[in-house]
Protein backbone atom coordinates (compact mmCIF):
# COMPACT_ATOMS: atom_id res chain seq x y z
CA UNK A 1 0.00 0.00 0.00
CA UNK A 2 1.67 3.20 -1.21
CA UNK A 3 0.83 6.78 -0.29
CA UNK A 4 0.03 9.43 -2.88
CA UNK A 5 -0.80 13.14 -2.62
CA UNK A 6 -2.98 15.35 -4.81
CA UNK A 7 -0.75 17.34 -7.16
CA UNK A 8 -3.20 20.25 -7.03
CA UNK A 9 -2.77 20.48 -3.25
CA UNK A 10 1.01 20.58 -3.62
CA UNK A 11 0.90 23.16 -6.40
CA UNK A 12 -1.48 25.43 -4.44
CA UNK A 13 0.79 25.29 -1.42
CA UNK A 14 3.95 25.97 -3.41
CA UNK A 15 2.30 28.86 -5.25
CA UNK A 16 0.97 30.40 -2.03
CA UNK A 17 4.41 30.41 -0.43
CA UNK A 18 6.41 31.18 -3.57
CA UNK A 19 8.34 27.91 -3.39
CA UNK A 20 9.88 25.85 -6.18
CA UNK A 21 7.47 23.05 -7.13
CA UNK A 22 10.12 20.42 -7.77
CA UNK A 23 11.95 21.17 -4.53
CA UNK A 24 8.69 20.93 -2.59
CA UNK A 25 7.76 17.66 -4.31
CA UNK A 26 11.18 16.15 -3.58
CA UNK A 27 10.88 17.18 0.07
CA UNK A 28 7.46 15.55 0.32
CA UNK A 29 8.90 12.36 -1.17
CA UNK A 30 11.47 12.37 1.62
CA UNK A 31 8.55 12.76 4.03
CA UNK A 32 6.79 9.66 2.70
CA UNK A 33 4.97 10.53 -0.53
CA UNK A 34 5.46 7.68 -3.02
CA UNK A 35 3.09 8.59 -5.85
CA UNK A 36 1.29 11.60 -7.34
CA UNK A 37 -2.43 11.98 -8.04
CA UNK A 38 -3.59 14.58 -10.57
CA UNK A 39 -6.21 15.69 -13.08
CA UNK A 40 -6.10 15.90 -16.88
CA UNK A 41 -6.68 19.65 -16.53
CA UNK A 42 -3.53 19.96 -14.44
CA UNK A 43 -1.60 17.89 -16.98
CA UNK A 44 -2.75 20.17 -19.82
CA UNK A 45 -1.85 23.26 -17.82
CA UNK A 46 1.45 22.10 -16.34
CA UNK A 47 2.71 19.25 -18.52
CA UNK A 48 5.83 21.22 -19.48
CA UNK A 49 6.74 21.23 -15.78
CA UNK A 50 5.15 17.95 -14.70
CA UNK A 51 6.66 15.66 -17.31
CA UNK A 52 10.31 16.42 -16.48
CA UNK A 53 9.48 16.56 -12.76
CA UNK A 54 8.03 13.04 -12.81
CA UNK A 55 10.99 11.76 -14.79
CA UNK A 56 13.72 13.40 -12.69
CA UNK A 57 12.16 12.32 -9.42
CA UNK A 58 11.10 8.87 -10.72
CA UNK A 59 7.68 9.65 -9.27
CA UNK A 60 4.84 7.40 -10.52
CA UNK A 61 1.24 8.53 -11.03
CA UNK A 62 -1.26 6.78 -8.79
CA UNK A 63 -4.31 7.86 -10.77
CA UNK A 64 -6.20 10.64 -12.49
CA UNK A 65 -9.40 12.42 -11.46
CA UNK A 66 -11.66 14.21 -13.93
CA UNK A 67 -15.00 16.04 -13.91
CA UNK A 68 -17.30 15.38 -16.88
CA UNK A 69 -20.78 16.65 -17.72
CA UNK A 70 -22.85 13.70 -18.85
CA UNK A 71 -26.23 15.26 -17.83
CA UNK A 72 -25.88 18.15 -20.27
CA UNK A 73 -23.72 16.34 -22.82
CA UNK A 74 -24.87 12.70 -22.69
CA UNK A 75 -23.04 11.73 -25.87
CA UNK A 76 -19.73 13.25 -24.83
CA UNK A 77 -16.69 11.11 -25.59
CA UNK A 78 -14.38 13.26 -23.47
CA UNK A 79 -13.84 10.27 -21.20
CA UNK A 80 -11.75 8.72 -23.98
CA UNK A 81 -9.12 11.44 -23.70
CA UNK A 82 -8.98 10.95 -19.92
CA UNK A 83 -8.62 7.17 -20.25
CA UNK A 84 -5.94 7.55 -22.92
CA UNK A 85 -3.98 9.99 -20.76
CA UNK A 86 -4.25 7.69 -17.74
CA UNK A 87 -2.88 4.85 -19.86
CA UNK A 88 -0.01 6.98 -21.18
CA UNK A 89 0.94 8.01 -17.63
CA UNK A 90 0.73 4.37 -16.44
CA UNK A 91 -1.83 5.32 -13.81
CA UNK A 92 -3.58 2.66 -11.77
CA UNK A 93 -7.08 4.05 -12.22
CA UNK A 94 -9.20 6.91 -13.54
CA UNK A 95 -11.76 8.55 -11.26
CA UNK A 96 -14.69 10.14 -13.09
CA UNK A 97 -17.11 12.60 -11.49
CA UNK A 98 -19.89 12.26 -14.11
CA UNK A 99 -21.70 15.55 -13.52
CA UNK A 100 -23.89 17.52 -11.15
CA UNK A 101 -27.59 18.14 -10.93
CA UNK A 102 -28.85 21.56 -11.98
CA UNK A 103 -32.08 23.30 -11.04
CA UNK A 104 -34.88 21.18 -12.42
CA UNK A 105 -32.72 18.10 -12.96
CA UNK A 106 -34.73 14.95 -13.45
CA UNK A 107 -34.35 11.20 -13.57
CA UNK A 108 -33.16 11.65 -17.16
CA UNK A 109 -30.08 13.55 -15.96
CA UNK A 110 -29.24 10.74 -13.56
CA UNK A 111 -29.63 8.11 -16.23
CA UNK A 112 -27.44 10.14 -18.60
CA UNK A 113 -24.70 9.88 -15.99
CA UNK A 114 -25.21 6.13 -15.70
CA UNK A 115 -25.06 5.67 -19.48
CA UNK A 116 -21.96 7.83 -19.71
CA UNK A 117 -20.23 5.84 -16.99
CA UNK A 118 -21.08 2.59 -18.75
CA UNK A 119 -19.39 3.84 -21.90
CA UNK A 120 -16.38 5.08 -19.93
CA UNK A 121 -15.97 1.79 -18.06
CA UNK A 122 -16.28 -0.16 -21.31
CA UNK A 123 -13.62 1.97 -23.00
CA UNK A 124 -11.43 1.75 -19.92
CA UNK A 125 -11.72 -2.03 -19.96
CA UNK A 126 -10.73 -2.03 -23.63
CA UNK A 127 -7.62 -0.01 -22.81
CA UNK A 128 -6.82 -1.83 -19.58
CA UNK A 129 -7.63 1.17 -17.37
CA UNK A 130 -9.97 0.67 -14.37
CA UNK A 131 -12.60 3.42 -14.03
CA UNK A 132 -13.83 4.35 -10.55
CA UNK A 133 -16.30 6.68 -8.82
CA UNK A 134 -16.29 8.25 -5.38
CA UNK A 135 -18.76 9.59 -2.84
CA UNK A 136 -18.29 13.20 -4.00
CA UNK A 137 -18.81 15.88 -1.33
CA UNK A 138 -21.19 18.20 -3.18
CA UNK A 139 -24.87 18.80 -2.55
CA UNK A 140 -25.56 18.77 -6.31
CA UNK A 141 -23.87 15.38 -6.78
CA UNK A 142 -26.40 12.52 -6.78
CA UNK A 143 -23.59 10.21 -5.62
CA UNK A 144 -22.78 12.11 -2.40
CA UNK A 145 -24.15 9.45 -0.06
CA UNK A 146 -24.04 5.72 0.53
CA UNK A 147 -27.24 5.18 -1.48
CA UNK A 148 -26.15 7.55 -4.22
CA UNK A 149 -22.79 5.87 -4.79
CA UNK A 150 -24.39 2.42 -4.57
CA UNK A 151 -26.86 3.45 -7.29
CA UNK A 152 -24.00 3.77 -9.78
CA UNK A 153 -21.98 0.80 -8.56
CA UNK A 154 -25.07 -1.40 -8.85
CA UNK A 155 -25.90 -0.26 -12.38
CA UNK A 156 -22.51 0.07 -14.05
CA UNK A 157 -20.85 -3.30 -14.49
CA UNK A 158 -17.11 -3.18 -13.83
CA UNK A 159 -17.18 0.25 -12.16
CA UNK A 160 -14.80 0.40 -9.19
CA UNK A 161 -15.07 2.40 -5.98
CA UNK A 162 -12.74 5.22 -5.02
CA UNK A 163 -13.52 5.31 -1.32
CA UNK A 164 -13.24 8.78 0.20
CA UNK A 165 -13.15 8.54 3.98
CA UNK A 166 -14.31 12.12 4.60
CA UNK A 167 -17.15 12.63 2.17
CA UNK A 168 -19.94 10.74 3.91
CA UNK A 169 -20.27 13.79 6.18
CA UNK A 170 -22.64 15.23 3.57
CA UNK A 171 -25.44 13.29 5.26
CA UNK A 172 -23.53 12.44 8.45
CA UNK A 173 -23.36 8.78 7.49
CA UNK A 174 -21.08 6.29 9.21
CA UNK A 175 -17.86 5.92 7.21
CA UNK A 176 -17.22 2.47 8.68
CA UNK A 177 -20.66 1.25 7.62
CA UNK A 178 -20.00 2.65 4.14
CA UNK A 179 -16.64 0.92 4.03
CA UNK A 180 -18.24 -2.40 4.85
CA UNK A 181 -20.70 -2.01 1.99
CA UNK A 182 -18.15 -0.99 -0.65
CA UNK A 183 -15.00 -2.81 0.52
CA UNK A 184 -15.09 -5.52 -2.17
CA UNK A 185 -15.10 -2.91 -4.97
CA UNK A 186 -12.56 -0.43 -3.59
CA UNK A 187 -9.68 0.20 -5.99
CA UNK A 188 -8.24 3.36 -4.47
CA UNK A 189 -8.75 5.27 -1.22
CA UNK A 190 -8.81 9.01 -0.61
CA UNK A 191 -7.77 9.75 2.96
CA UNK A 192 -9.64 12.87 4.02
CA UNK A 193 -10.13 13.86 7.63
CA UNK A 194 -12.63 16.36 9.04
CA UNK A 195 -12.98 18.66 12.04
CA UNK A 196 -15.84 20.84 13.25
CA UNK A 197 -13.64 23.92 13.58
CA UNK A 198 -11.01 25.31 11.19
CA UNK A 199 -7.36 24.68 11.92
CA UNK A 200 -6.34 27.87 10.07
CA UNK A 201 -8.13 31.19 9.45
CA UNK A 202 -8.19 30.62 5.68
CA UNK A 203 -9.65 27.11 5.76
CA UNK A 204 -12.75 26.68 3.57
CA UNK A 205 -15.75 24.87 5.09
CA UNK A 206 -17.82 22.18 3.46
CA UNK A 207 -21.56 22.44 4.13
CA UNK A 208 -23.56 19.26 4.73
CA UNK A 209 -27.15 18.68 3.68
CA UNK A 210 -28.51 19.98 6.99
CA UNK A 211 -26.40 23.16 6.84
CA UNK A 212 -23.77 22.14 9.35
CA UNK A 213 -20.18 22.95 8.42
CA UNK A 214 -16.97 20.99 8.79
CA UNK A 215 -13.40 21.50 7.69
CA UNK A 216 -10.59 19.43 6.18
CA UNK A 217 -7.56 18.81 8.37
CA UNK A 218 -4.40 16.73 8.32
CA UNK A 219 -5.07 12.99 7.98
CA UNK A 220 -5.31 11.40 11.42
CA UNK A 221 -6.08 14.63 13.28
CA UNK A 222 -9.84 14.84 12.84
CA UNK A 223 -13.04 12.95 13.56
CA UNK A 224 -12.97 10.36 10.77
CA UNK A 225 -11.98 6.85 11.88
CA UNK A 226 -9.17 6.49 9.37
CA UNK A 227 -6.94 4.28 11.50
CA UNK A 228 -9.73 1.69 11.63
CA UNK A 229 -10.22 1.89 7.87
CA UNK A 230 -6.50 1.39 7.22
CA UNK A 231 -6.49 -1.62 9.53
CA UNK A 232 -9.51 -3.10 7.76
CA UNK A 233 -7.88 -2.55 4.37
CA UNK A 234 -4.77 -4.42 5.44
CA UNK A 235 -6.79 -7.24 6.98
CA UNK A 236 -8.62 -7.64 3.66
CA UNK A 237 -5.36 -7.77 1.71
CA UNK A 238 -6.10 -4.52 -0.12
CA UNK A 239 -3.79 -4.26 -3.14
CA UNK A 240 -4.36 -0.58 -3.94
CA UNK A 241 -2.98 2.68 -2.60
CA UNK A 242 -4.09 5.57 -0.41
CA UNK A 243 -4.13 9.27 -1.32
CA UNK A 244 -3.87 12.12 1.16
CA UNK A 245 -6.40 14.80 0.20
CA UNK A 246 -6.29 18.29 1.68
CA UNK A 247 -8.73 20.33 -0.41
CA UNK A 248 -10.18 23.14 1.70
CA UNK A 249 -7.07 23.75 3.80
CA UNK A 250 -5.67 27.29 3.68
CA UNK A 251 -3.12 27.23 0.82
CA UNK A 252 -0.57 28.99 3.04
CA UNK A 253 -0.74 26.02 5.44
CA UNK A 254 -1.53 23.13 3.13
CA UNK A 255 2.08 21.93 2.75
CA UNK A 256 2.55 21.62 6.51
CA UNK A 257 -0.72 19.68 6.72
CA UNK A 258 0.42 17.38 3.90
CA UNK A 259 3.62 16.72 5.85
CA UNK A 260 1.65 15.97 9.02
CA UNK A 261 -0.62 13.66 7.02
CA UNK A 262 2.30 11.75 5.53
CA UNK A 263 3.93 11.35 8.93
CA UNK A 264 0.71 10.05 10.46
CA UNK A 265 0.01 7.65 7.59
CA UNK A 266 3.53 6.28 7.67
CA UNK A 267 3.30 5.75 11.41
CA UNK A 268 -0.14 4.13 11.14
CA UNK A 269 0.96 1.70 8.44
CA UNK A 270 4.36 0.85 9.93
CA UNK A 271 2.72 0.18 13.28
CA UNK A 272 0.92 -2.79 11.73
CA UNK A 273 3.69 -4.09 9.48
Amino acid sequence: MKTAVFYENIRDGADALGLDLEEVTAELMDAGMEMLYLSPDSWKRDSAVLKPLLERLSLPVEGLHVHLNFPEDPDSAEYRDAVDLAVSLKANNLLIVPGMFRTGSTKDALESMVRGMRRAVSYGREKGMPVVMEDFDGLLAPFNSIAGLAYFLDRVEGLGCAFDTGNFVMFHEDELAAFGLFADRIMTVHLKDRTLVPMHPGDTPIRSADGRECFTCAVGYGNIRIARILADLEERGYAGNVIAELYGVDPCHILEEIRRSLSWIRSALSGRS
